[in-house]
């Protein structure tokens, strides 16, 4: 089974319908705290786990004639939970959850070995484990069913609503009743039980790291109840399970042939699998019998000739080792395996390493990978493919897909998402744009002072585009992930959006052609034109000339100190335009000019000096301080919705 798609309205932060889709091996949902991606998270797996594979465990209860007879029943923890309705939802209006699931070929070899093994199984599970429910699987047309169909799967009020065709509802006994035939076919040697689903929550690492299990007290099938339940608001335990379940099947191992116990127990195929990685991130690893008496199992491992319990790991090794044991124990195959916030107590070059184990997983064990993260190191180039950006707009959950066809071609993608701006830029509620680092500097520091740290707990970041010319870069990006922005830019940008009317207010700079160009041996420009004058002679043709020349000029052009009347009108209706779609260009030209004289250059520490200084704000020069706070105010106004973008500064003036 693959998950395709999931619709939520009305439950927890999501009033309106929104759609989450897993239409690929490897998903991943950014955004901002608050958002609503732990809420999306806790909605998909406790949909499937109460609804659609049922959660069926095997119960202990005895009769007199029976001291090991088991029922399988409804995990009642789960019955209990309720997914809660928007906050400013109308009384009594419908809560709604819609699962779209694709069969697969996978599923079709289940179903058939399902119903072909349904008699032999029910006759073992006779008096030893009741209520297996396995009877109905004689009723399946499987050869109605073809791989690739997609089933959806209404969820109202909690209820799960009778399935749309016969076919749909077919395959839904067949997912409730997964687990059930798993731990029946591996009870009587024929298989080998995995878990359809895996969700490892955010609060995991709150719960103390019990990787010794002592299996006298020890019971399997009340753990596992437990960890179907685990999310957000409840911390479970699955490491547990992890190690209980290898303790288990090596003591049974040891019970039937004690002396090829362990050879048997190290050449499963999950378990080299799980032994291969470790040894590729340094590790060996040993399940060693810490208390014989007790049958009490811990793992062991040996790092750098040094050798300690998997208790006494780093919070980061605990973290990757829950991972992969959770993975490699439980035989998690063909399933959904969800993680918030994949990256807790992990150095950025493990969560690289990580997302690469991830992506490698999903190929050779089929598994669906849904991720939920603060960290950068999980959107890369090759990664943006998967990410889905989660965010609160009115109070309310959004979810927008980043389209990759809306984005920068992969030059430029690869600039953004491996610079430094990445963190900044994806798990931002607001996003102001800026040429260079002085600017982005110079602009925080202005917006702090003006309460850019009290909206509300939301982010503001300022970001360095690297220049003016990758604005529209950086503004596909923003714009493919909803996340509202605002550009500060040097008076000079009006040439790049301005109207032939705005442009012509631009006189060419003759002097700088000359120092720039002309007079500066290292000018590429220079070459360049230098060059293309040498093959105009030859060839007769100035094409190539005249277009260098024209990019020359275009680059080195300045607006005169004083403008008519009417070129003024022309410039402040332009401004005012672009004021009302967050475009803010500076009236004098550079960020540079609006700082005290002696600190107009690139000097980044000295820059830090002045802004460092209790007094630095007394020190900028009016009027230019005057319009930098008009903008500051205007940008925090227009992220908290106080009409931004429309007060006007007409009192300012360019000189």
């Amino acid at each position: 089974m693959r998950v395709n798609s999931i619709t939520i309205q009305n439950v927890r932060s999501f009033l309106e319908p929104a759609t989450f889709r897993l239409d690929g091996p490897m998903s991943i949902v950014i955004g901002p705290n608050g958002g609503g991606k732990t809420n999306l998270l806790d909605t998909l797996f406790l949909t499937l786990r109460r609804h659609i594979f049922a959660s069926m465990y095997a119960r202990l209860e005895p009769t007199p004639e029976n001291a090991g007879r088991h029922v399988f029943q409804y995990n009642d923890m789960l019955s209990n939970i309720r997914l809660e309705p928007h906050s400013m939802s109308p009384q009594g209006s419908e809560q709604a959850v819609a699962l779209e699931l694709e069969v697969t070929e996978t599923d079709l070899i289940n179903m058939r070995a399902m119903q072909s093994d349904a008699p032999d199984l029910l006759r073992f599970a006779q008096g030893r484990y009741d209520n297996s429910q396995l009877e109905i699987v004689s009723e399946w047309r499987i050869n109605e069913i073809v791989a690739g169909t997609r089933f959806t799967y209404h969820v109202v009020n909690n209820q799960l609503r009778p399935a749309d065709s016969q076919p749909a509802a077919w395959f839904l006994q067949y997912l409730q009743r997964f687990e059930v035939d798993a731990l029946l076919r591996e009870l009587t040697g024929n298989g080998r039980l995995s878990i359809p689903l895996l969700y490892l929550p955010v609060n995991r690492s709150r719960h103390d790291f019990q990787s010794g299990v002592e299996l006298a007290n020890h019971n399997n099938y009340e753990t596992k109840r437990t960890v179907d339940v685990g999310s957000s608001r409840m911390a479970v335990n699955i490491v547990s399970l992890a190690i209980g379940t290898l303790a288990a099947k090596y003591r049974l191992l040891r019970e039937d042939d004690n002396v090829g116990a362990k050879s048997a127990f190290y050449s499963d195929p999950q378990v080299e699998e799980l032994t291969r990685i470790l040894s590729e991130l340094g590790y060996e690893w040993e399940l060693r019998c810490t208390n014989p008496m007790s049958n009490r199992y811990d793992v062991q491992l040996t790092k750098q000739g040094s050798s300690f319990l998997i208790g006494a790991a780093s919070s980061g090794e605990r973290e990757l080792l829950t991972y992969l044991f959770s993975i490699f124990a439980l035989n998690v195959r063909d399933a959904l395996v969800v993680i918030d916030e994949p990256e807790l107590h992990l150095h950025p070059k493990w969560q690289r390493m990580l997302l690469g184990v991830f992506e490698r997983l999903a190929r050779e064990t089929g598994n669906q990978f849904l991720l939920a993260t603060h960290s950068p190191t999980f959107v890369s180039p090759d990664s943006i493919q998967y990410v889905s950006r989660v965010y609160s707009d009115a109070q309310r959950s959004r979810i927008i897909r980043l389209n990759t066809q809306n984005l920068p071609n992969a030059k430029h993608l690869l600039n953004i998402v491996n610079s430094q701006n990445n963190e900044r830029l994806f798990f931002a509620d607001s996003v102001v744009l800026c040429e260079g680092i002085s600017d982005r500097i110079v602009l925080e520091s202005i917006l702090d002072r003006f309460g850019r740290s009290a909206t509300a707990g939301k982010i503001i970041e300022v970001i360095s585009a690297g220049g003016k010319g990758s604005f529209r870069f950086y503004k596909m990006i923003l714009d493919a992930s909803k996340i509202p922005y605002s550009i500060v830019a040097d008076r000079d940008y009006v040439e790049q959006i301005g109207d032939e009317k705005v442009k012509s207010l631009f006189l060419l700079n003759t002097d700088e052609i000359k120092r720039n160009v002309v007079e500066d041996v290292s000018s590429r420009d220079g070459a360049r034109l230098v060059q293309d004058i040498e093959d105009a002679i030859t060839s007769g043709s100035w094409d190539a000339a005249r277009a260098t020349w024209e990019y020359i000029k275009s680059r080195r052009r300045l607006m005169p100190s004083a403008l008519s009347a009417e070129q003024q009108t022309i410039f402040d209706t332009f401004l005012s335009q672009q004021r009302a779609e967050g475009v803010y260009i500076l009236r004098r030209g550079a960020l540079e000019q609006y700082l005290p004289e002696g600190f107009a250059g690139k000097d980044v520490e000295k820059l830090i000096q002045l802004l460092e200084a209790t007094d630095f704000w007394e020190r900028l020069p009016t009027p230019g301080r005057d319009e930098l706070q008009w903008i500051a105010r205007d940008i925090l106004d227009a992220f908290e919705g106080r009409n931004g973008g429309q007060s006007a500064i007409s009192d300012l003036t360019i000189a």
